[in-house]
């Protein structure tokens, strides 16, 4: 058996490293802009925090200067594999080793860590001195994207890099915890900078979690630079007193009351995106939850009650109700549907006009 030439071993490392971090920015700041700021974009505009659209020429710079984000985290992540090979970095792969309980609160600590390291950093590269070298490209996103996400200056990802090798070398981490870590931190930062409030509201329009920073929270500092310095949390801004003064009342603006629509909407798009209940095209019968484009309705399939031969579609959850005003949650949209040669055919009640058309 020949032995790996040490450069092949790290160039092994660093391509599989960087294709992983390439993936995490390209599915968490595209998909998020992909899903929030052009699928639901038209469902969102009330919870749209400026009413301006970002030029497409600062999404481009944004998506160049993230590259070389990710080329800088992919280095650091090759250090850390590196570390773990040499028993320097700590990271263990059986989860007995340390149990699950220590796996879900080194988790936890990962993640608050995280919050406390990027609000002091921060902070630091507010400091005039420091801020036009490490932190102004950031801030020349005045209304941010998600792909603002990983928009730093070459210092700034070096600063927000080191974090992860640092805290590993006193805090033993299985692979699932960084995992779940950096799929935290990538997610929230895109949505952080989508521009649309997602987070609820309670019934007096606050944030549902206080505790937690809101897309408002992150923005307002993007238009402020001077406060909301905190990453995923509230806490250090309070404390140091760099929260807005009128921040609960822009979120109010436009934030919405958690109900129990909305949590059901989601929990029906996590399922049509899993697959849930799915049939294939192609199958005699059609059965489970689909969506119309742009999550408009949702129908599930079943048997006809008076002919089970047949399939039948009832609307079960309509985006805006008002849109749809000729069919009520529960209604019987889609009738004796079927498969022959040509494909399926029945009839489909429009929601939107009432109107009833032969469908094929």
């Amino acid at each position: 058996m020949t032995k790996q030439c040490p450069i092949d071993h790290l160039a092994g490392i660093f391509s599989g490293v960087l294709a992983t971090d390439l993936l995490r920015y390209a599915i968490g700041a595209g998909g998020v802009y992909l899903v929030v700021n052009i699928a639901l974009a038209a469902r969102l505009r009330a919870r749209k925090i400026r009413a301006e659209k970002p030029p497409g020429s600062q999404i481009h710079r944004e998506i160049l200067t993230s590259l070389r984000t990710v080329l800088v985290f992919a280095l650091n992540g090759t250090l850390i594999v590196l570390g773990a090979e040499t028993g320097m970095v700590p990271i263990y792969t059986e989860i007995a080793t340390y149990g699950w309980t220590y796996l879900i609160l080194s988790t936890a600590v990962l993640i608050v860590a995280h919050d406390a390291w990027f609000y002091w950093s921060h902070r630091l590269f507010h400091y005039p001195p420091l801020f036009r070298r490490f932190h102004r490209l950031h801030h020349r996103s005045y209304n941010p994207t998600p792909f603002t996400s990983y928009s730093f200056d070459l210092g700034e990802a070096v600063a927000n890099a080191i974090y992860l090798p640092l805290i590993l070398l006193v805090l033993p981490a299985h692979p699932v915890a960084i995992l779940i870590f950096v799929t935290h931190m990538m997610l929230r930062n895109a949505i952080g900078h989508s521009g649309y409030e997602l987070f609820p509201a309670n019934r007096h329009g606050r944030p549902l979690f206080d505790w937690m920073t809101t897309v408002t929270h992150h923005d307002l500092h993007h238009a402020h630079a001077g406060y909301n310095l905190g990453l995923y949390f509230t806490w250090w801004d309070r404390l140091m007193g760099t929260e807005h003064p009128d921040y609960h009342e822009a979120f109010g603006r436009v934030a919405k009351p958690v109900s129990w629509q909305s949590v059901r909407a989601v929990m029906l798009a996590f399922a049509i995106i899993a697959g849930f209940g799915l049939s294939d095209a192609r199958a005699e019968r059609l059965s489970g939850a689909y969506a119309s484009p742009g999550l408009g309705i949702i129908v599930r399939f079943e048997p006809c009650g008076a002919n089970p031969d047949l399939t039948c579609g009832r609307m079960v959850w309509a985006w805006d109700p008002a849109e749809v005003p000729h069919a009520r949650q529960g209604n019987l949209i889609v009738t004796n549907l079927h498969r022959d040669e040509d494909g399926w055919s029945g009839q489909l009640k429009n929601p939107k006009t009432g109107a009833s058309i032969v469908a094929r």
